[in-house]
C-alpha cells in the first residue's frame, strides 16, 4: 500500500509540474522531485531517447535513494546506443559507443563481446574492398578474430570465404597461407557441418592442390584433422 500510494503522489505531482510549470515543484520535497525525474528518465530510456534519459538521470542528486540506479542507468546508456547502432549495420558508430563503456557498468561483458563483433564487421568490409596481397592480409585478420570469437556462424562464412579464395588462388605461397587459416580455426570448430562444408571445399579443389608437391603435406594434414574432428 504504501509503494501505490508513493506511486500515486508522484503521479499527481508530474501531472501537477506538466499543468503548472516550475512552481509546483517548488511545493514537492527534493525526494518527490528526484522520483519524478527517476520516472522520466526510464520512460525516456525505454524509448530509446537516450540523451533525455541521461538529463532525467543527472537530476537525481547524490543524497537521493534513487541515486545509485540513477547511475546505473546512466552506465548501461552507451551499451544500447552500441547495440543500435551495430542493429542498424553502423559499425564504426557501434564500436566507438562500446569502447566508451565503463568496467563498472553491468552490461560490460557483454559490450566487450559485442565490440569484437562490431570490429570484425568492420574488417570485412574493409576485405571485401581490397584487392591482391592486402586483401589475403586483411582475410588473416579475419580469420584470427573468428578464431578469438569462436561463433559458430562467423566460422563458417569465413571458412566458406577462405575456402573462396582457395579455390581461385595461383599462387602456392598464397594457398599455403589460406589452408594455414583453415587450420587454425578448423582447430576450435565443433559443429560436424561446418567441418563437412570445409571438407567438401577442399575436395573440390583437391586435384589442384595435388598437382602442387609442395602443398600435398599440408592439404592431406588438413583433410585429415577435418576428418578426425567429424568421428
Amino acid at each position: 500500500m504504501g509503494y501505490r500510494k508513493n506511486l500515486g503522489i508522484i503521479l499527481i505531482m508530474t501531472s501537477l509540474l506538466l499543468l503548472g510549470g516550475c512552481g509546483w515543484s517548488m511545493l514537492m520535497t527534493s525526494e518527490e522531485r528526484a522520483a519524478v525525474a527517476f520516472k522520466s528518465g526510464t520512460e525516456a530510456y525505454e524509448k530509446a531517447e537516450f540523451s533525455q534519459a541521461t538529463g532525467f538521470f543527472r537530476q537525481v542528486p547524490p543524497e537521493s535513494a534513487l541515486y545509485n540506479q540513477s547511475v546505473q542507468m546512466i552506465l548501461k546508456i552507451p551499451f544500447q546506443r552500441g547495440m543500435q547502432a551495430f542493429e542498424m549495420q553502423d559499425y564504426d558508430r557501434s564500436v566507438r559507443e562500446f569502447r566508451k563503456i565503463d568496467k563498472t557498468s553491468p552490461d560490460y561483458e557483454k559490450a566487450q563481446r559485442f565490440l569484437q563483433y562490431a570490429i570484425f564487421a568492420q574488417q570485412q568490409d574493409l576485405y571485401n574492398d581490397l584487392k591482391g596481397e592486402d586483401r589475403i592480409k586483411a582475410l588473416g585478420i579475419m580469420a584470427e578474430m573468428a578464431v578469438e570469437l569462436r561463433d559458430t556462424d562467423i566460422l563458417s562464412n569465413s571458412l566458406e570465404t577462405i575456402g573462396s579464395e582457395l579455390s581461385q588462388s595461383s599462387s602456392a605461397s598464397e594457398s599455403e597461407e589460406l589452408m594455414k587459416m583453415m587450420e587454425n580455426m578448423i582447430s576450435v570448430t565443433e559443429d560436424p557441418e561446418v567441418r563437412k562444408n570445409t571438407l567438401n571445399q577442399l575436395l573440390g579443389d583437391f586435384k589442384k592442390l595435388h598437382q602442387n608437391p609442395n602443398l600435398r603435406p599440408q592439404m592431406f594434414n588438413l583433410i585429415g584433422q577435418i576428418k578426425v574432428g567429424m568421428l
